[in-house]
């Protein structure tokens, strides 16, 4: 079995007064693709932040790579080798496709092979090599997402979170995004990934949690999840 890249154990977390997670537990082992779905407001998104550091948990603990990092701050998580792509992208519009990746590799570690890192995403994204001199607002929705997922790649991660990369695209650009997410893993980086089109996420996964009212309630094999009727009638609408 592979080596466990992310542990979160037992975790809690709320903003301000209301709980959002409630003794969330789970693993991704180096190399594989893990999907977290459930309906909206289900913590998937709070989950992901509390690892990336950007919230602290109340209770729990996260460990990468065997190490404890749920007291660090976001930027010694990432030099680490966890990053974190938000939902909505966040880019710098007025930017060139470029310069926004070029931005991305901003840990000490990456900003020496920052070079070799933009061709590679160059190699796996080859609209935005051919666009590198556009202004990132100009881009589709699906070409921002995948900029965004470059510019995450140029901190040189092991382990990539996606939150929700498929908001507000049209259909056939979702099966490119999560296609370029399988591209990803396949290159070498584990993928932890938030998405709503579940069926599509799961498709692509190795295994899956499924997340409800800040609880995880079903866990497993991704294609053993997809073959059960009653999983997909409850979690899916198939």
């Amino acid at each position: 079995m592979a080596q466990v890249l992310l542990a979160v154990s037992e975790l809690e977390a709320a903003y301000g007064d209301q709980q959002v997670l409630w003794g969330v537990s789970l693993e991704v082992r180096v190399g594989e693709i893990v999907a977290l779905i459930g309906p909206n407001g289900a913590g998937k998104t709070t989950l992901l932040r509390t690892v990336a550091g950007l919230m602290r948990p109340l209770r729990g603990s996260v460990r990468f790579d065997g190490e404890p990092i749920d007291a660090l701050p976001p930027d010694e998580i990432v030099a680490r080798g966890l990053t974190l792509v938000p939902e909505g992208r966040r880019l710098f519009r007025a930017m060139t496709v470029q310069d926004n990746l070029e931005l991305g590799a901003y840990p000490h570690r990456a900003r020496a092979q920052r070079r070799a890192t933009l061709d590679e995403v160059f190699a796996l994204f080859p609209v935005l090599a051919e666009r590198r001199h556009q202004s990132a607002g100009t881009l589709s929705g699906g070409e921002q997402q995948m900029l965004a997922i470059g510019r995450a790649l140029m901190a040189r991660p092991r382990l990539l979170m996606l939150d929700e990369p498929s908001m507000g695209l049209a259909p056939v650009i979702v099966e490119r995004v999560l296609d370029a997410v399988r591209a990803v893993a396949a290159s070498g980086v584990t993928v932890l990934l938030v998405e709503q089109s579940a069926y599509q996420a799961l498709e692509r996964a190795d295994r899956a949690y499924v997340v409800r009212e800040g609880r995880i309630v079903v866990e497993g094999s991704a294609r053993r999840l997809l073959s059960q009727d009653d999983f997909r009638r409850a979690y899916i609408g198939l």
